[in-house]
């Protein structure tokens, strides 16, 4: 409410008011960057999408993707005028990593102009490589951080973070961009507000994806909160680790919980058939969550793209299952999802 209050004191609603600047200013300063590094956008989405118009020199072309990711990536990409192109990830980390696009690279007929790898859940990249990829390949990157929040690390990169409201920081909906080199934002910024930087004239095509001061407001509230909601999910991750990993057919990604958090738990069950699982959860009124479904080569949108083949995502699809996760579940709520999984098994 304060915030809130702030806005009509202030009698700014819209582009770039007072509380979009500072939640911008909180968020570099959490990154340890100048606040002309941050630039927050409507969604994530969109965020993707003007991001790579920044970076890509030509309006034509694939864009490297992961087929293991949530839809909005290729909606994304296709939103820039690229055509996704579907790759693996790699099986201990989910994520694509440079490897993996070097190696498509020598794979595939046609122009590369992107690659946009994706933070898995949440979990960190390795920034510092995908960098020395563009470097060395002069292919730009654009790193999809949607649900990656807690563990996001600035780059010369752009890094797109979410903040729709089933995200770990949320702002009901919403996003930022973060990159270390500020003409790069300063672009994104532009694109976001019709083209228009400084001046009435529109001198690049754009769109409308500014957020707004009440979305802002809300993401203020939830940075004050913040130390304390990430505590109650790293006890619920703690929780599901010590009474599944005991288990060998039971895993989590490496440092979930406790390196990193995401507002998601997604557990691997080795071997296991998931639609069981679930099944097996329903039954007692426990919902759980495939959440990035088959893969993106599966959605019926983009059941014709072109893709290498894809053995680890196809594994992770089957094996892979989203439990239940919030930041009030108390430990009696995981001892019950736990007995019913240890059951199935």
């Amino acid at each position: 409410m304060p915030y809130l209050q702030r806005i009509d004191d202030r009698r700014s609603y819209s582009n770039f008011g007072p509380l979009v600047t500072e939640l911008e200013a909180r968020l570099a300063q959490r990154m340890g960057v100048d606040p002309g590094c941050v630039v927050t956008v409507a969604n994530g989405t969109v965020g993707l999408t003007l991001a790579l118009q920044a970076v890509v020199e030509s309006s034509a072309g694939y864009c490297l993707i992961p087929s293991w990711t949530f839809v909005a990536t290729a909606h994304a990409v296709s939103g820039a005028g690229l055509t996704p192109f579907l790759v693996d990830v790699d099986e201990g980390s989910w994520a694509l990593t440079p490897d993996i696009a070097r190696d498509a690279l020598s794979r595939i007929d046609g122009p590369v102009a992107a690659v946009m790898p994706v933070a898995p859940f949440g979990a960190p990249l390795d920034v510092d490589a995908w960098d020395r990829f563009t470097e060395q390949t002069g292919i730009p990157v654009v790193i999809d951080a949607a649900a990656g929040h807690d563990a996001v690390r600035p780059g010369s990169s752009p890094a797109v973070v979410s903040l729709h409201a089933t995200k770990i920081l949320g702002a009901g909906e919403g996003g930022y961009v973060v990159c270390r080199r500020p003409a790069a934002i300063t672009e994104i910024r532009q694109r976001s507000n019709f083209g228009f930087y400084g001046s009435r004239d529109a001198r690049m095509v754009g769109t409308n994806a500014k957020m707004s001061e009440y979305h802002a407001a809300v993401g203020l509230a939830a940075m004050d909160a913040y130390s304390n909601d990430v505590s109650g999910y790293r006890a619920v991750a703690e929780a599901y680790r010590q009474r599944l990993s005991r288990r060998q057919q039971i895993g989590f990604q490496a440092g979930f919980g406790s390196a990193w958090c995401g507002s998601v738990c997604v557990a691997r069950f080795f071997g296991a058939d998931q639609a069981r699982l679930m099944a097996r959860l329903e039954a007692v009124g426990i919902s759980s969550r495939a959440w990035w479904g088959a893969g993106v080569h599966l959605q019926t949108a983009f059941a014709g793209l072109p893709h290498l083949p894809l053995p680890v995502t196809e594994m992770l699809a089957r094996e892979t299952l989203g439990l239940p996760y919030f930041v009030d579940m108390t430990d009696t709520d995981v001892e019950r999802v736990c007995r019913i999984i240890e059951h199935a098994f």
